[in-house]
C-alpha cells in the first residue's frame, strides 16, 4: 500500500528555532565557533563528483547563526578538511579566492586574481582548483599558492566544476564542450565536443562521465570513459531537463526526462524504470533538483514542492506541499535529516528559511529564518558537513555564514 505523508508548515518536529542571517554584516551580532571542527566533506556542487548531494555525515541538532564572513560572495563554497573555500564576488582589486578556518571563521589565506571572477570552485588532490575567464588554475590547499594554470576555451555558463575523487580528474564546462584536466600537476587529459550545449552539471561516477545536452540536436544522456572521453553509450531523451543535473549511483543513473524523473543502467543505457512525475490538477511540473541515498530519492520541482521516494519502486515515503525554494534551491541529505531552503508563511512570514526534515518520516526538526524577501535570500546551494550548515544570501550585501549548534542570541 502507497504511504503518503503529506506535509504542511504546521508540522512541527523537535524544536523549531529561528534566526536572521540578514544581521551577518552588523557589528552587534558576535561572530562564535561552532563547538567542534566540521568534519566530512562537500568539495563540489553535488557534494561529490556523483552529484548524490548526500555527503554521509549529521546536520546540527539546531541551527543557529555561528559566525559569517564579510567577504561578498554569491558563489558556494567548497569544504574539505576543516576549512571552507570562497569565492570573492568583489572584482574592485580582482576576485579571489579566500580560505576560512571552517571552525570559527578565521581567514588562512586569500589569492587575489587580475583578471575577471572566479567562476566555480572543487577542492581534489590537495588542489583548490577554479576557472575564470580562459583559464583554469590550481591553488594549494593549505598555503593558496599558485601550483599550475592551464587555458581553456572560454565558458559560455558558469555550472559549476566537476571532479572524480578516486583519480583526481577535473572537468570543465567550456566553449569546446567537456575539458579534462590532472588535478594534481593540470596536464590536459582530453576534450570533447559532443554535447553542445551541456546541461548542467555532469556527474562521474566508476570510471564513467555521464552528460545531458544535446548530440547533433537530440536531447541525450551519454556516458563517456573518464579515461579518454570515448563514447560508451548514448541514450535519447524526450527533452533535456531545465535544471536538474543527473546524479550517478550503483543503482543506475538518475535523471530527469522532460517532466518525469527516470533511472539508466549505467552499463548500458538502457531505460530502467520511470520513477515519478509531479501532477497537479493544473498540470505536470519541471524537476528541479534530485538526491539520491541509500535507497531513497529526494526531488524537488519548480513548483515548490518536495517528495522522497523508494528508489526502487518510485513509491512516495513522505511529500511536503510547501513552497520549497527552487531558485537557487538545494538539497543536503544527511545521514538522519535532509535539508531544504523553504518560504514559511506560519514559521517565519515572509522569510526564507533553511529547515530540516527527518529522512524517514518527512517530520520538522528545525528551521532557520533568514530576512523578509523580496530583500533578502539564498545565492547558491547550501553545504552540509558533519554538525554544520554552509550559505550565502542576500541583503545588504552578499556574504557567507555558517548554522551551527550555538545557543540562540538574544534580540
Amino acid at each position: 500500500m502507497k504511504r503518503r505523508a503529506y506535509l504542511s508548515a504546521a508540522v512541527v518536529g523537535a524544536s523549531a528555532l529561528s534566526g536572521c542571517l540578514s544581521t551577518l554584516l552588523e557589528s552587534d551580532r558576535p561572530d562564535r565557533p561552532l563547538p567542534e571542527v566540521p568534519t566530512g566533506s562537500w568539495t563540489q556542487y553535488g557534494a561529490d563528483g556523483a552529484n548524490s548531494f548526500a555527503p554521509n555525515v549529521s546536520a546540527p541538532s539546531r541551527a543557529n547563526l555561528a559566525w559569517t564572513s564579510e567577504a561578498y560572495t554569491r558563489w558556494q563554497p567548497a569544504v574539505s578538511d576543516g576549512t571552507v573555500y570562497m569565492i570573492s564576488s568583489d572584482t574592485s582589486a580582482g576576485g579571489s579566492v579566500i580560505a576560512l578556518d571552517a571552525q570559527d571563521g578565521a581567514e588562512q589565506w586569500q589569492t587575489t586574481f587580475d583578471a575577471s571572477e572566479p567562476e566555480g570552485i572543487v577542492v581534489a588532490d590537495d588542489r583548490c582548483i577554479v576557472a575564470y575567464g580562459t583559464k583554469v588554475v590550481a591553488l594549494g590547499s593549505r598555503s593558496g599558492d599558485r601550483i599550475w594554470t592551464q587555458p581553456i576555451r572560454g565558458r559560455f555558463s558558469s555550472d559549476p566544476l566537476v571532479a572524480d575523487e578516486t583519480t583526481g580528474t577535473v572537468l570543465v564546462d567550456t566553449s569546446a564542450g567537456i575539458e579534462a584536466f590532472g588535478a594534481a600537476n593540470g596536464e590536459k587529459l582530453w576534450e570533447t565536443d559532443m554535447l553542445h550545449p551541456l546541461v548542467h552539471t555532469p556527474a562521474v561516477y566508476d570510471e564513467r562521465v555521464f552528460a545531458v545536452g544535446k548530440v547533433d540536436d537530440v536531447p541525450s544522456l551519454v556516458a563517456l570513459s573518464l579515461d579518454d572521453s570515448s563514447e560508451c553509450w548514448r541514450s535519447e531523451l524526450t527533452s533535456a531537463p531545465e535544471s536538474a543535473a543527473p546524479v550517478a549511483t550503483q543503482e543506475g543513473v538518475f535523471v530527469s526526462d522532460g517532466e518525469t524523473l527516470v533511472v539508466h543502467d549505467r552499463e548500458t543505457g538502457d531505460r530502467l524504470r520511470e520513477l515519478y512525475t509531479f501532477s497537479h490538477d493544473d498540470g505536470k511540473y519541471d524537476i528541479e533538483l534530485v538526491a539520491v541515498d541509500n535507497g531513497t530519492v529526494f526531488v524537488t520541482s519548480d513548483r515548490g514542492d518536495a517528495v522522497a521516494l523508494n528508489s526502487e519502486t518510485g513509491t512516495e515515503r513522505w511529500r511536503l506541499d510547501i513552497p520549497v525554494d527552487s531558485a537557487p534551491g538545494g538539497i543536503c541529505v544527511g545521514t538522519e535529516t535532509v535539508l531544504f531552503p523553504i518560504y514559511e508563511p506560519e514559521y517565519a512570514p515572509e522569510k526564507e528559511t533553511i529547515s530540516a526534515f527527518d529522512r524517514e518520516s518527512g517530520a520538522r526538526r528545525w528551521h532557520y529564518g533568514l530576512e523578509s524577501k523580496p530583500h533578502s535570500g539564498l545565492t547558491s546551494q547550501p553545504v552540509l558537513v558533519d554538525g554544520a550548515v554552509f550559505v550565502t544570501a542576500t541583503h545588504t550585501d552578499d556574504g557567507l555564514g555558517v548554522l551551527g549548534d550555538v545557543p540562540e542570541l538574544e534580540s
